[in-house]
């Protein structure tokens, strides 16, 4: 049996906001498997924050922005925190936002090969490899083009050492002439990145999650009922339903509640913001959340 450090405690405390106790014990029952801590602990019946257990050990620091065209999202990781806040791996990130942000580049392989100064990204990788002895790569990739009738927002938020810790972008769609222009859009979608950095959407709506995720998510269910031990055999199906129809709206953006008024879910805030700024419609088109370690 693996051994259980505080440190491992701590990070599925962390995760989860359960208490140290019921940490090592879930960590304890399941072979150190942080994954497989979360599914025990809300098995269990614990008061879990649905996020997704799929980071690794990886530290790094997420890079956003945009310009008229588009908007841009990266992971750029490293293998140890003090070289994440290294001066020499910030620049890195910041030279390669910065061509990313010149450039027509969509994909990773792009990126790479654009120039940052006399050298291309990918050489200038390298470079600071060579100085710090770390692997360092991009581990996760997005570019949201930007239409005619789109605005987008960004937003990204630091741990205690200013490193970038999430980054979000999110793209709103609309139709008419807002009050107070674009600017007015934007404020809105500024305010959907806060609450999607909080509150960390799966998908936009139900119709997207993976079936997979659906299935674990209903024996997820399953198991709280019958560890709760309060439903008749009879209506367990109907308990099962109630408790997964529950768990997947916190998973699904527009059904999630707002971040700063529970009684509200992000649709009825997008209604209100449409009819208060005059459009006739307004939607999100498509939205981003990266964490560092991911």
């Amino acid at each position: 049996m693996a051994a259980i450090t505080a440190s491992m405690v701590n990070t599925l405390r962390e995760k989860t906001g359960v208490g140290m106790m019921k940490c090592k014990e879930a960590l304890t029952a399941c072979d150190g498997d942080l994954e497989k801590a979360v599914e025990y602990l809300r098995k269990q019946g614990a008061d879990v924050a649905l996020k997704r257990a799929d980071k690794d050990a990886k530290e790094g620091s997420v890079f956003v922005g945009s310009n008229d065209t588009k908007a841009y999202a990266f992971v750029l990781t490293c293998e140890t925190d003090f070289v994440a806040k290294g001066d020499d791996f910030i620049k890195l990130g910041a030279d390669i936002a910065e061509a990313l942000k010149a450039s027509k580049a969509s994909t990773v392989e792009e990126t790479l090969s654009l120039p940052v100064g006399s050298i291309t990204v990918k050489d200038r990788i390298s470079e600071v490899l060579a100085k710090i002895g770390e692997k360092i790569e991009i581990s996760k990739f997005a570019v949201l083009p930007i239409g005619a009738n789109e605005v987008v927002a960004y937003y990204s938020h630091s741990d205690a050492h200013s490193v970038g810790k999430i980054g979000t972008v999110v793209k709103l769609a609309f139709e008419g002439n807002p009050n107070g222009g674009k600017e007015a859009v934007q404020a809105v979608a500024k305010t959907i990145a806060l609450h999607v950095t909080m509150s960390n959407p799966v998908a936009l709506t139900e119709s997207e999650l993976k079936p997979e995720l659906i299935e674990k998510e209903k024996g997820i269910a399953l198991e709280q009922v019958k560890n709760e031990g309060k439903t008749k055999a009879e209506f367990l199906d109907r308990a099962v339903e109630g408790r997964l129809k529950k768990a997947l709206k916190q998973l699904c953006l527009l059904e999630q509640s707002f971040y700063t008024d529970d009684k509200k879910t992000v649709s009825n805030i997008l209604a209100e913001e449409q009819k208060k700024i005059g459009l006739s419609s307004l939607s999100v088109a498509q939205f981003v959340r990266f964490e560092k370690g991911s």
